[in-house]
């Protein structure tokens, strides 16, 4: 072979070294950028399209009542059910949406902060049902017991004036109390505080006549001859079986199941136990006198303007005085003698959570709701009709209230504003729940006398 006719062509070989080289910087270079993408969103970051920007995701941590409700944001459902964590979620509002068989759904617009961690615990979910009549009873007068657990009754049958008792089932219902009726009288029923007895006051003139029943049985509770007939009388705020009766100027304290009585070594127009101390008021130079009694001085806790005062239940350290004439609710820290007012708010209805670290309550066209470990009143909600009822319903943070016929729940363990959910509609008058809070029922005047309706809320 000539030597002139021996070549050898690198192209092949220069190409290929050029197409490796190329090969290894584009991988070098998506590793690049890859690698700090991946972390990034392995840290929780998120590219935000709509507004050209990374951001860091938000977390949801929600959990519901009952469990086991499926999630779903803007549509989407995710993976697991409730309680979960989900930790993926961009900045911004969304919509968040609990479902369960058999349960209304529960929807609510959650705006989420960059890394922040929205929390929404024990959302309450009530079953998709409707009120059912129970029983119907014709009364006079009704009274919800203080635990919002019972419903006692007047009625007239005859000449005779009868006290029933009843959780809303017909099997539950008793008769209590049976007196001859008199006319020209009037009747009012009162708990004791916890709801273990009930007394039966009959108005004549001037004059009030004494009855007391335990609700669980009937059994009477004799009272002396000289503290039958009273001028006035109440049941005492701090212990369930103690009664005040006042006679002329004088106070005798009683206590259920006791004989005997103790006349009180002061003149007073209210009376509450306070710790092993008695709390009472008095008129004197035009104001009213807030005092303890320490055995033998009275000591002034506050003045306040001149009214008719109620003592009312209180959480411990507290005490609560409602002014009937002016419709103003007072709240006293009985620890501050300096600044001792802690609430002074016009209401028609108020009632304390189970928990007593929060207060419902009503003027007529508002909701509000008082926490005194921070001293806020908070507006749940402002109506063009008058509140009628109000109450907590016991299992998960809600408040209940009844407007217009409507039973409207408000879910408070939830960022604001809190969302409602209508219970039952067309069913003015009180209402209650029971032992287990898995019913609520509703008392509602009809041609007959008086529905009590069931509605089922938890299986």
């Amino acid at each position: 072979m000539d030597a002139g006719d021996f070549s050898l062509d690198i192209s092949p070989i220069i190409m290929s070294h050029f197409w490796r080289t190329t090969l290894f910087f584009l991988f070098l270079f998506a590793f690049l950028v890859s690698a700090p993408l991946l972390v990034l969103y392995t840290a929780g970051y998120r590219l935000d399209l709509s507004n050209g920007r990374i951001v860091h995701t938000a977390a949801l941590n929600i959990s519901s009542l009952p469990r086991n409700a499926s999630v779903s944001i803007d549509d989407t459902l995710m993976p697991d059910r409730t309680p979960a964590v989900f930790d993926r979620i961009v900045p911004g509002e969304h919509e968040v949406k609990l479902e369960k068989d058999g349960y209304l759904p529960w929807v609510k617009k959650v705006t989420f902060q960059s890394k922040e961690a929205v929390i929404i615990q024990d959302v309450v979910m009530f079953l998709d049902t409707q009120p059912q009549v129970a029983q119907t009873i014709t009364p006079i007068q009704t009274s919800v017991s203080p635990d919002g657990k019972r419903l006692a009754y007047l009625t007239q049958q005859s000449s005779w004036i009868e006290v029933w008792t009843t959780d809303g089932t017909l099997e539950s219902t008793k008769l209590l109390i049976r007196l001859p009726y008199e006319v020209n009288s009037d009747y009012v029923l009162d708990w004791s505080l916890a709801g273990t007895y009930l007394s039966l006051a009959r108005v004549k003139n001037t004059t009030t006549q004494l009855t007391i029943a335990r609700a669980q049985d009937g059994t009477s509770a004799p009272l002396d001859d000289e503290l039958s007939l009273v001028d006035d009388y109440w049941w005492d705020v701090e212990s369930d079986n103690v009664l005040f009766v006042r006679i002329d100027r004088n106070v005798h304290q009683m206590t259920i199941g006791q004989s005997g009585s103790k006349k009180l070594a002061y003149t007073a127009q209210g009376v509450q136990t306070f710790d092993a101390r008695d709390v009472f008021w008095e008129e004197s130079n035009n104001r009213v006198v807030l005092s303890f009694w320490d055995g033998t001085t009275a000591s002034i806790l506050t003045y306040l303007p001149l009214g008719d005062y109620e003592f009312q239940s209180a959480p411990t350290g507290f005490i609560a005085l409602y002014d009937t004439g002016r419709n103003r609710y007072i709240l006293v820290n009985a620890g501050n003698r300096e600044q001792p007012i802690l609430l002074n708010e016009e209401a028609i209805s108020f009632k304390w959570n189970p928990s007593g670290d929060a207060l419902l309550f009503t003027s007529g066209y508002d909701l509000k709701l008082y926490r005194p470990a921070s001293h806020q009143i908070q507006t749940l909600t402002r109506l063009s009709e008058p509140i009628d009822e109000i109450g907590w319903y016991t299992r998960g943070n809600v408040a209940l209230y009844q407007v217009g016929g409507r039973t409207m729940a408000i879910l408070l363990n939830e960022p604001a504003p809190a969302s409602e959910v209508l219970l039952a509609s067309d069913a003015p008058g009180a209402f209650w729940l029971s032992d287990d809070a898995d019913r609520l029922f509703l008392l509602v005047r009809t041609n007959d006398g008086k529905e009590i309706r069931n509605r089922e809320l938890q299986k």
